[in-house]
């Protein structure tokens, strides 16, 4: 028989779920998190001003923990299993398809990410640094590429990496998410284009 501290802890933690849903509606809604004010948290989750403060601090707070979710959720499991491949042409079109997967579940991240570069709070230098790991990973991997002659470009790893994320990124602003089914052929398509991309870069 469920106790009544059982039944308060889940109640607790289903109102919490529902903070963060409804702020992540809204973050998609308005466009960013300056925009989005607590007591537009309130009223669309219907709580008050206290159970908000309650779970979370400060707005900044309920943000940082929303993208350390998705961190954990999506952009660590790549940091630990890229470097687990030992072919790197196999390790390269893994970043980039896992990223673009990533990129496609996601269109929060057109907000969390741009968020994340201009919010100064301290809980967001940790969010900069993750989604640097992912850039250092894919620089290192085309480094070795050219190391080992399996592409061949003027193009600088470090740019080439940066052009190749930031395209990836931008899908979050023009994909038509409401169609469903199409993850696949993205992958394949952006993995395609940024090989020849980077091959078609030389002299």
């Amino acid at each position: 028989m469920m106790t009544k501290v059982n039944k308060k802890t889940i109640a607790s933690q289903k109102s919490k779920e529902k903070i963060l849903k409804t702020t992540l509606q809204l973050l998609l809604k308005k466009g960013n998190a300056r925009t989005v004010s607590t007591t537009d948290i309130c009223n669309a989750a219907e709580i008050t001003r206290p159970t908000l403060y309650y779970h979370f601090k400060s707005k900044y707070v309920l943000l940082s923990e929303i993208h350390g979710q998705l961190i954990n959720d999506e952009v660590k499991p790549i940091l630990t299993d890229a470097p687990q491949i030992e072919d790197t042409m196999e390790r390269f079109s893994f970043i980039i398809r896992a990223f673009t997967k990533h990129v496609y579940n996601h269109p929060e991240l057109r907000v969390l990410i741009h968020d994340s570069l201009i919010i100064q709070e301290k809980q967001f230098k940790s969010m900069r640094e993750e989604w640097k790991k992912i850039y250092y990973l894919l620089r290192d991997t085309i480094t070795k590429l050219k190391h080992e002659k399996k592409i061949n470009t003027d193009v600088k790893p470090s740019w080439a990496a940066l052009f190749a994320l930031g395209m990836t990124t931008w899908i979050t602003y023009w994909l038509d998410f409401d169609r469903q089914g199409e993850v696949s052929e993205i992958e394949e398509a952006a993995f395609k284009f940024i090989l020849d991309g980077i091959n078609g870069a030389k002299k």
